[in-house]
């Protein structure tokens, strides 16, 4: 005896007895496919000690039938029938047993059986077999291991919808195969099932299955998280980022196994794990890892012969990878993050790459290789410039401009494949290392707030930059020894300027605002073309260390007013053309030697005004064209300006006008000052020598400066209006028209007088203290005031009727009034006529007047009528006077009456002939009598409407049966 066939895989002891067989020597063992151990199985069995060798052969089998093939039993019927048995198919008998119709179910005659699976190697390296159609097998669950492998031929495989497994090494090496369909229940498909099929090109899944899918023709999980598989055949030589689902967080083990046709892969931002999936890919020479990944696994990285080129986009050196003894890998260019690049030079595996640069990324706007490069560096959603975004991105890469286009067009932001939006806001170090072979333009997008050190450094063909209006930031040599040539503005909000930054460019204009709070000292050297700088902060003529070589001596520096001189006096910045004029943003973003409308930001900080928010204040400043201009005539302040440098929109709330915003502007008639409905400051000289007709200072401004109006010699009328807290500067209107008036509200006139006679005085001109008048606006509700105002008035001129008190009957407590025309220097008045809620300018008569005695003194301050012996108050509503109780203050620009204490006595209540009857006269019908007394018990019964103070005959404060007494007395007198 040689050789025997075992049928059953699970052999034991018990089951095969010793001295079963011969002691031969030399004998083979073949036992059945049908178990993946049954080997090792038999080895454990005593009885088969004296086999020298054991195998598995398809002839160790229970039943041989030649229209199916090979089958062992793997699980054994109950005798009562009540339960099937189960077999594996282990071999077949003819080449086209796998190609018929069968049902997979078989009777011996006993029992019946089902074929469960197709058993591991059952048909291994059979070239013959070119079909296998399953779809008949309804209880096959199972493709064993290796159940295929080498069947060259094998061209078309069908499964039925009972298989659930297709283990490792299945269909290896079945080159025939070009596609491959996982049908609705299969939940375990091994990766390596198809390794070595290279023509395999396509796997595709059927819809109902609840565990795969397949894009692209690639093996995904269901839910396209993982991937499974990529046949071994697939055409694409090179997957970008489009190629994968946006919901890829995983590439499996042995993914692109023999993946042998793949150049290049480069992985879509989210992937996280990468779980060595490229075994056996010959032609792999680039490989792209986004920063989202988290764990490699092992990578045979040795293996891979022909990998030149790694992007791997990770601050720290990944530990853990493997080169190999005898590595045949290239290991030529790894791309790192650009501040990394030492720490992989120093790192275990990473240093033997023989270059390390910067330049791995994680995203591209589009596949082309050469294009811009991103690393996302934020996933922290927020809201950038008005707008949601996930997360943030930066600019990492840009390629030569020969192989991608002369504009380097940096989005206002990236859309990822899963829509999620990341701002682009900063471009990295270094990101043109591939070099610049034709002249370019950088062109920001909305959101890139900050260049970072050497980003453009030496890329002398970059010849245009155009900024945006959020930039914030420009790192060290960022555009050193570039050749920038268009004009530059750095916007407001723009914080720090570094050393070298515009090292050796070519731009004409540069404009620094006023919102920077550093800058470096060789930010501009050898700028030999700068016509025109702009440094809109006195702050920086402290400091001497300027680097200014090359900058020709004929550039003009515009400064701001007032700094001038310590610009000129510093030893490198005096060297050019200082000048005042600077300014952070001009009208439309016009050119600013051809606009009048020049703007500084006095305040970056948000506010909302009226239910309007905007990015801050800004005033109206000075520059040399304003006075050279021949237009416009009308200077359209308004109430807000737009900030449109670099393509912007902030908007500003207009509160100032600078100093000398408009000195010497003879062109100007008209500053449309009410559209400026906020402003809160006019500086120094703000509007000297123009050539404006009238001014109205709106109550909102809280300051005037130094000869804010001087010289304005068409400037007929200055109108102010009220503001209590408003400060004057010296000499803020002189030199006027010949007939100008400034206007005050007339309570706060006198205050304003003082100061204006200190002003100094001169022969030539009127003096200023004469120009400034009152203006009066009553809307109490009352129809007649008393006033006073410290110069002398032209009531006739002014519009209102006047009156003095110029005799007091101390029996009738009736005061007299006159009407006067023209009143002198601070006499107190009673006037009537006015409207409420509208201004009298108060006009001045041509020479002062001399006015009759009057019982009505004027307080242009308020006073303490303590300080008087006798005073009484006027009642606006019942038009008399009353006598106040102690304390009492008077109001600015009112008078009372003043008595003596002989004329007075005890009287509490003064009337005025003008407006109250006689006393006694409670009817009005001129007469006292006793209808009056009739009318006045009608009154104290409540019948009757007549005032208080026509009732109230004896003056005690009350209407009762002693004011009836006191009313017939005088009649009987």
């Amino acid at each position: 005896m040689r050789s025997v066939y075992y049928a059953n895989a699970t052999p034991s002891s018990t089951s095969v007895e010793p001295g079963s067989f011969p002691e031969n020597s030399g004998m083979t063992l073949y036992v059945s496919k049908a178990h993946p151990n049954s080997r090792e199985n038999a080895r454990k069995v005593t009885a088969f000690d004296y086999f020298s060798t054991i195998k598995k052969h398809v002839y160790a089998s229970d039943f041989i039938l030649s229209d199916h093939g090979y089958f062992c039993v793997t699980k054994a019927p109950l005798s009562d029938g009540s339960t099937r048995g189960e077999m594996s198919l282990v071999g077949v008998y003819a080449d086209d047993n796998l190609n018929n119709s069968w049902s997979g179910t078989y009777n011996n005659g006993i029992a019946d059986f089902d074929m469960v699976e197709i058993a591991d190697s059952a048909c291994l390296d059979n070239t013959n077999i070119k079909n296998v159609n399953l779809t008949g097998y309804s209880k096959l669950r199972r493709i064993g291991e290796s159940a295929f492998n080498g069947c060259t031929a094998l061209s078309s495989v069908t499964l039925g919808q009972s298989v659930l497994e297709i283990n490792d090494y299945a269909f290896k090496n079945c080159s025939a195969l070009t596609t491959f369909n996982v049908t609705n229940n299969v939940s375990d498909f091994a990766p390596k099932a198809v390794a070595g099929c290279s023509n395999l090109a396509t796997i595709t899944v059927s819809s109902l299955n609840t565990h795969y899918c397949d894009v692209n023709g690639i093996l995904y999980s269901k839910d396209k998280t993982v991937l499974k598989r990529c046949p071994p055949g697939y055409r694409t030589t090179i997957f970008n980022h489009s190629a994968f689902p946006s919901t890829l967080k995983r590439v499996d083990v042995h993914a692109f196994q023999t993946c042998e046709k793949v150049e290049k892969i480069y992985f879509p931002y989210g992937v996280k794990d990468i779980i060595n999936p490229f075994q056996g890919c010959k032609s792999l020479s680039t490989l792209q890892f986004p920063s989202t990944v988290t764990n490699f696994n092992y990578i045979p990285w040795g293996e891979l012969s022909k990998l030149t080129t790694v992007y791997l986009n990770k601050q720290t050196p990944p530990w853990g990878m493997h080169v190999g003894s005898n590595s045949s890998a290239p290991r030529h260019t790894l791309y790192v993050p650009d501040e990394a690049i030492e720490a992989y030079k120093k790192a275990t595996y990473w240093s033997t790459w023989k270059y390390i640069k910067g330049g791995a990324y994680d995203v591209t706007t589009n596949d082309a290789m050469e294009t811009l490069r991103y690393t996302i560096h934020s996933n922290k959603a927020e809201t950038i410039n008005g707008n949601s975004y996930a997360g943030r991105a930066m600019l990492v890469y840009a390629p030569d401009p020969t192989v991608y286009s002369q504009t380097y067009a940096v989005p206002d932001h990236l859309t990822l494949a899963n829509g999620k939006k990341y701002a682009v806001t900063a471009i990295n170090s270094n990101v043109c290392s591939g070099g610049m072979r034709a002249s370019a333009t950088l062109t920001l997008g909305a959101n890139v707030d900050s260049i970072f050190s050497n980003a453009f450094q030496g890329k002398t063909m970059l010849t245009g930059l155009k900024l945006n209006s959020n930039l914030t930031y420009i790192g060290v040599n960022a555009f050193y020894d570039c050749r920038i040539a268009n004009d530059l503005a750095l916007p407001y909000g723009f914080k720090k300027l570094s050393s070298g930054a515009f090292y050796n460019n070519s731009f004409k204009r540069f404009l620094i605002p006023g919102s920077l709070i550093s800058l470096g000292h060789t930010c501009l050297a050898r700028n030999n073309y700068l016509e025109e700088l702009v440094i809109n902060d006195p702050f920086w003529a402290r400091s001497t260390s300027w680097d200014l070589t090359k900058i020709p001596t004929s550039c003009k520096l515009y400064v701001p007013v007032g700094s001038v001189e310590a610009y000129k006096n510093n030893e490198k910045w005096g060297k050019l053309k200082v000048m005042a004029g600077s300014y952070d943003f001009t009208y439309n973003n016009a050119n600013p030697n051809k606009t009048i409308y020049h703007m500084t930001v006095t305040s970056g900080t948000p506010l909302t005004v009226d239910g309007v928010t905007y990015a801050g204040k800004a005033k109206y400043v000075y520059h040399p064209a304003n006075m050279t201009l021949e237009s416009p005539t009308a200077f359209d302040c308004t109430n807000s300006e737009i900030d449109m440098t670099n393509g912007g929109s902030k908007k500003y709330l207009m509160t100032e006008f600078g100093d000398s915003a408009l000195i010497w502007c003879e062109q100007l008639t008209n500053v449309r000052v009410e559209r400026m409905e906020h402003l809160e400051r006019i500086g120094n000289s703000a509007f000297r020598g123009t050539k404006i007709t009238q001014f109205t200072v709106p109550a909102s401004c809280s300051h005037i400066g130094n000869m804010a109006f001087s010289a304005c010699s068409k400037l007929s009328e200055l109108m102010l209006m009220r503001n209590q807290n408003r400060t004057y500067g010296r000499l803020f209107y002189q030199l006027n028209a010949t007939n100008f008036n400034c206007y005050i509200n007339w309570k706060d006139h006198y205050n304003l007088y003082l100061d204006v006679s200190k002003w100094p005085t001169s022969p030539y001109r009127p003096e200023c203290k004469d120009q400034l008048n009152g203006w009066v606006q009553i809307n109490d509700g009352s129809t007649v005031s008393t006033f006073v105002v410290y110069h002398p008035v032209d009531w006739e001129a002014s519009g209102l009727n006047a009156y003095i008190v110029d005799g007091y009957d101390k029996n009738k407590k009736i005061a007299s009034t006159m009407k006067m025309g023209r009143t002198s220097t601070a006499n107190g008045v009673l006037i009537e006529g006015y409207k409420q809620n509208v201004i009298y300018k108060l006009k001045r008569p041509i020479t002062e007047p001399t006015n009759p005695g009057n019982y009505l003194q004027g307080t242009v301050t308020s006073e303490n009528l303590d300080l008087y012996k006798v005073a009484y108050v006027f009642d606006k509503k019942d038009k008399y006077f009353w006598k106040p109780s102690s304390g009492y203050r008077t109001e600015a620009g009112s008078a009372f009456l003043r008595l003596t204490s002989t004329q007075a006595g005890n009287t509490t209540k003064v009337y005025i002939d003008r407006w109250a009857k006689a006393t006694g006269d409670i009817n009005g019908d001129g007469e006292v009598n006793v209808s009056d007394v009739t009318a006045l018990i009608n009154k104290i019964l409540g019948s009757s409407t007549y005032s208080n103070a026509v009732c109230d005959i004896n003056g005690d404060g009350e209407i009762n049966v002693s004011d009836v007494t006191a009313l017939i007395n005088m009649i009987l007198k």
